[in-house]
């Protein structure tokens, strides 16, 4: 009944509706905060690096945010969406009524308030009232104190996102302080440095982060204070050193570090204005950010220029119709979308470059199957960018990178899919890079066994070019790298990227080579397989093999890998059996036909979003993201539509626990945004499937400057399947399309009907082994 509901109201709204750019003003920045979406709610830029925003409880929010506890402070870098341990929250700002007492600073939220640009929340009942906002590298501070009381400002240099906990499924990730130094300056200036380690990617190198702080009140009385001791008003520095080496760090949880520096002021009505400026490369340079990007203490003109920069990333993307629900989860997923990865140009501080820098690659493995390309369609420059500072770490790491965060690199979830982004926007003509210097990057990742696999490049390389496949014994945690299932399959899938790129480079014995090695997924083909479900038995599966060719006994289709250390990463052998993209064709042979490929289908999808079938279909993580749409491979593109729209509508909501799992660096955004415009990329290929719109009309600004615009006439609650198709007037038979085709605009135009038919009468999406 409330799918019938509110798709009724999405009829009617559409009937009056008009075509509109998207808007910061309808983004809502706490959806997805809650529930494992674990996004960042503070003020950001587009692609911005400062991230101020508060870190609630016990500090373990992966964005700073959660959703109990108390407030600790307002910390000025943060991530968005991620999984597994937290990175960042480093320095933090606390303001506070009273003599300097960092013990007891933390107090319960109150009227707590985000928008685009801004975020606002009352200290419990101290009267305190904290905005921010920011510029690319500098956040801003409004502290508005009760009048008549002693005012003061903590800056604890010590403060980081923990972890104190890890399960045995994880790598010991808490970040842990290495060393602090800070120094009051004068009565409106302090600065200092962080040092820090670990964190989600194991950094063993420490990373440094650099802030000048200014604020527009003299103190009248500051200080600092050391980790375990009571602060010391007219001390003018303060540091800490941790007591072990990184061979005797300890085991979680990691050991909580406090110090600082504090400014107090005279009691006023006036707020407190501050400044961060926040620097990788040096307490100068934070300075320098702090002065050019915000003039004075400009809260109002910094809060508008934020909300202008969105609005102008936004505006390349116009929908029509729709609830106002709709439309808010549909900007706020494009904004999730340009959160990370991050925009460090001019902070590297490990080589100098004239080339951009981005930093908070988190995961590859999450981006590259739908955020990347749909950065292609709206922001080809902005990919550019990330691509070729993508090629400049490989130059300096040796290998393609998955994860990167903190100038460090690490961790590899599974294949090596930064060839996945590049073979990507090669076949989509993303300007700027030279290919043959990409290729000859991309095909010693494909070839050469990484120095350190956990943290870039492929792993195992000997055994995969020898018995194509990863064996069974690399899933030993005593042993190397493990993920065999997984990792085996997703190498299948970047080698076929590489014989893409390398065909169009004319480099022919190498487009055979890996084209050939792109079709080893079969060698772990378990026809014996079997999964007795309630629909019948299910036969033949993805598994694991020894060394020696013999199959991992006790095969179990309901084994849900959660991180490393398993067989699969982050699914069951049903979500990879069924990920062979460069492929499908071959697939859909393999198991048995067009028949039996649509009841494996089916059951994939029975019972959507319940939590007893999560062994099989899963939203909340990306390996499935391709999965709904491999109906339009027989024919069947009206169970692609019906299945959109139930995943969709059982998974994706308002509010803070609307996304069905992390966001991963606007990964789930990206997925919801293409699907509701009505098709879907098959990442690292030139093609791009048929689903089903939810708006009447969507409209692409393309980096060519022509529109591309789908439009679903007769639109309604019930018709949600095509009855016919049309581009740009002339009849269409097919259930997919090309990227040149989108590019040179026009209008993909669908007559929507009540049930299911079959108009995909042209020919099937390509697949590699189609004659």
């Amino acid at each position: 009944m409330r799918y019938l509901l509110r798709n009724t109201l999405v009829f009617v709204s559409c009937m009056s509706a008009v075509l509109w750019a998207q808007k910061a003003s309808e983004i809502d920045p706490m959806l997805g905060a809650d529930r494992g979406g674990n996004v960042f709610v503070g003020p950001t830029l587009p692609f911005g690096m400062a991230k101020p925003g508060p870190d609630y409880g016990t500090n373990q929010g992966n964005a700073g945010w959660a959703a109990t506890g108390n407030l600790n402070g307002f910390s000025q870098l943060h991530v968005s969406g991620t999984g597994g341990g937290p990175k960042y929250g480093n320095i933090s700002v606390q303001p506070m009524l009273g003599k300097a007492d960092p013990a007891h600073s933390s107090v319960p939220r109150k009227d707590e308030h985000a928008e685009v640009g801004y975020y606002a929340v009352g200290l419990g009942d101290t009267g305190i009232r904290a905005e921010i906002t920011t510029a690319r590298r500098t956040p801003v501070y409004r502290f508005t104190y009760p009048d008549g009381q002693q005012r003061t400002l903590l800056v604890d240099v010590g403060h980081l996102l923990m972890k104190l906990h890890d399960s045995p499924h994880r790598y010991d990730e808490g970040q842990i302080v290495s060393s602090t130094q800070v120094q009051v300056l004068s009565p409106t200036e302090i600065a200092g440095e962080q040092d820090s380690v670990i964190g989600w990617n194991i950094q063993t190198t420490p990373m440094r982060v650099y802030f000048y702080l200014v604020t527009d009140t003299p103190a009248v009385t500051s200080g600092t204070w050391e980790d375990g001791k009571a602060p010391q008003d007219g001390a003018k520095t303060a540091s800490y050193k941790m007591p072990f080496t990184m061979q005797t760090l300890p085991k979680p949880p990691a050991p909580i570090v406090s110090t600082g520096a504090y400014l107090t002021f005279a009691p006023g009505a006036k707020p407190v204005m501050v400044k961060v400026g926040v620097s990788f490369v040096s307490i100068e340079q934070a300075k320098k950010n702090a002065t050019t990007e915000v003039a004075g203490f400009d809260f109002e003109s910094t809060r508008k220029a934020v909300v202008a920069a969105w609005d102008k990333e936004l505006s390349t993307t116009k929908v029509e119709g729709g609830t106002a629900d709709e439309r808010q989860q549909f900007a706020t997923g494009l904004y999730h979308s340009m959160l990370m990865p991050v925009d460090r140009t001019g902070e590297n501080p490990l080589w100098k470059s004239t080339l951009p820098y981005y930093d908070d690659f988190y995961c590859i493995w999450d981006t590259f199957r739908s955020s990347t390309p749909l950065l292609t369609l709206i922001a080809p420059k902005r990919v550019t960018g990330i691509l070729q500072s993508l090629l400049e770490i490989q130059d300096h790491d040796g290998f393609f990178v998955d994860g990167r965060s903190g100038n460090f690199a690490g961790r590899t979830q599974g294949g090596s899919d930064a060839e996945m982004m590049f073979t990507d926007a090669y076949l989509k003509h993303v300007p700027g890079l030279d290919w043959e210097r990409v290729y000859k990057a991309m095909r010693h990742d494909a070839d050469v066994e990484s120095t350190d696999p956990i943290r870039f490049g492929r792993g195992d390389m000997d055994e995969w070019k020898k018995l194509g496949y990863l064996s069974i014994e690399h899933s030993d945690p005593a042993g190397g790298p493990d993920r065999p299932g997984s990792r085996s399959m997703e190498y299948a899938a970047n080698d076929y990227a590489v014989a893409l790129m390398a065909k169009g480079l004319h480099h022919d014995a190498d487009a055979k080579l890996f084209a050939e090695r792109s079709s080893n997924w079969k060698k772990l083909w378990y026809p014996e397989a079997v999964d007795h479900t309630e629909g019948g038995d299910i036969k033949g599966f993805i598994w694991m093999k020894h060394a020696d060719g013999s199959w991992e006994e006790l095969f179990n289709p309901r084994l849900v890998g959660t991180w490393y250390k398993d067989n699969f990463y982050e699914a069951s052998t049903w979500t990879y059996s069924l990920y062979v993209p460069q492929d499908v064709r071959e697939l859909i042979k393999t198991i048995g036909g067009d028949a039996a490929f649509k009841k494996r289908l089916d059951l994939f999808f029975s019972e959507a979003g319940e939590h007893r079938f999560r062994y099989r279909y899963d939203v909340g993580n990306e390996p499935g993201f391709l999965t709904p749409y491999l109906y339009n491979w027989i024919g069947e593109q009206s169970s692609t539509a019906k299945t959109i729209h139930s995943v969709l509508d059982a998974s994706y909501h308002s509010g803070k626990a609307g996304l069905p799992g992390n966001d991963d660096s606007g990964a789930m955004g990206s997925f919801y945004v293409f699907n509701r415009m009505g098709y879907f990329p098959v990442a690292a290929q030139d093609v791009y499937l048929i689903g089903s719109p939810s708006f009447p009309r969507s409209t692409i600004t393309l980096g060519n400057g022509k529109q591309f615009s789908v439009v679903a006439e007769n639109l309604s609650a019930r018709n949600i399947y095509i009855a016919s198709a049309t581009w740009n007037g002339k009849p269409y038979q097919r259930s997919w399309f090309t990227h040149e085709q989108l590019v040179a605009g026009g209008e993909l135009k669908l007559v929507m009907t009540d049930k299911p038919t079959h108009w995909d009468t042209g020919e099937a999406p390509p697949s590699m082994s189609d004659k």
